[in-house]
């Protein structure tokens, strides 16, 4: 059953350096990399919506784009424009370039973000932020940061409760090497 508590929001960013063209619309595997977060996304969330720099370059019917809010953050910018369009109390957020989601440890994380800010993978002593759910609670730390030059999502951490989603918690679910696995270069869309 879907959560109708949170919604789901696509970072698409736009400008894509290291891989050198439209991350999010790039033709993987016969179709654009962000449809595959689409999918996933859809079979957990009845709410989804896009969040990029240029919003324009998206054109799915169903689903809102919407521009960032502060542009010229990166992703942290990205969560900021989620959380304030989003009319759910929570976000869940999805990097573009993630194929190999799993809607089961998206229920998971669902289930156990109840009652805190953040809820987030925590894999080899690092986050992962862009496969996180983030709480209305978030926005005045990230604004902070933002004023404050802190472009990393994990700067404002400290001032927010946290739900760490642990690497045995994901393995019931997917190998985490899978889970999060982006596509950051043009060669490793070719090898995947």
């Amino acid at each position: 059953m879907k959560n109708p508590d949170i919604s789901a929001y696509i970072i698409a960013g736009g400008q894509s350096r290291r891989f050198g063209q439209d991350k999010a619309l790039y033709p993987y595997q016969g179709r654009p990399l962000i449809e595959y977060v689409i999918e996933a996304a859809g079979r957990v969330f009845d709410r989804i919506a896009i969040v990029a720099d240029r919003a324009d370059r998206f054109s799915y019917p169903d689903i809102p784009c919407h521009s960032d809010i502060i542009s010229g953050q990166g992703p942290i910018g990205g969560v900021l424009t989620a959380l304030r369009y989003a009319d759910t109390d929570r976000v869940f957020i999805l990097a573009c370039d993630m194929p190999e989601l799993d809607s089961g440890l998206m229920i998971h994380m669902n289930a156990v973000s109840e009652g805190y800010d953040v809820t987030v993978p925590w894999v080899g002593e690092y986050y992962e932020p862009l496969h996180a759910i983030y709480a209305k609670n978030c926005l005045m730390p990230i604004e902070e940061s933002i004023r404050k030059g802190k472009r990393q999502i994990v700067s404002f951490f400290d001032q927010v409760s946290i739900r760490k989603v642990t690497e045995e918690d994901i393995r019931k679910f997917i190998d985490p090497s899978l889970a999060f696995r982006n596509i950051n270069y043009l060669d490793e869309a070719n090898v995947i």
